[in-house]
């Protein structure tokens, strides 16, 4: 069997989409922040404490769902996922609870790219694991 063949076994191609998306959205913003800070939180003009924790917790992240493929780990894919996205969900409830005015207008795009798409795939795995 082929290395294209196995890979394409392992995860369906919509999947594929949902985690590169993931990975790939999350080390931008995340990079991004901490090259410039301003640029990607408002009112933010250096790193604080604060800023690093978020952008620490994100490549985490993002490391852990390489980390998950790399292995071809159903188990461990579903497990970071779920990690992820209650991450995004606590962020999301986060900005309207402290409402964040300067960063609300990006929950949209949270929801939209990160946090249903990996429900999607959560579903998946959870179905593919059963």
């Amino acid at each position: 069997m082929s290395q294209n063949q196995s890979t394409a076994k392992f995860l369906p191609i919509w999947v594929w989409i949902i985690i590169l998306v993931q990975i790939g959205l999350v080390t931008f913003f995340s990079i991004g922040t901490s090259m410039s800070p301003g640029d990607f939180i408002p009112g933010i003009s250096e790193l604080n404490y604060v800023t690093q924790l978020y952008i620490t917790r994100n490549l985490v992240t993002a490391i852990g769902i390489v980390v998950a493929l790399l292995l071809k780990s159903h188990k461990a894919l579903l497990t970071i996922l779920i990690v992820r996205v209650l991450t995004d969900i606590a962020d999301v409830v986060s900005v309207y609870a402290f409402n964040v005015e300067v960063i609300k207008d990006s929950v949209p795009m949270v929801i939209a790219l990160l946090i249903i798409p990996a429900l999607a795939a959560i579903t998946y795995l959870f179905k593919r694991i059963k």
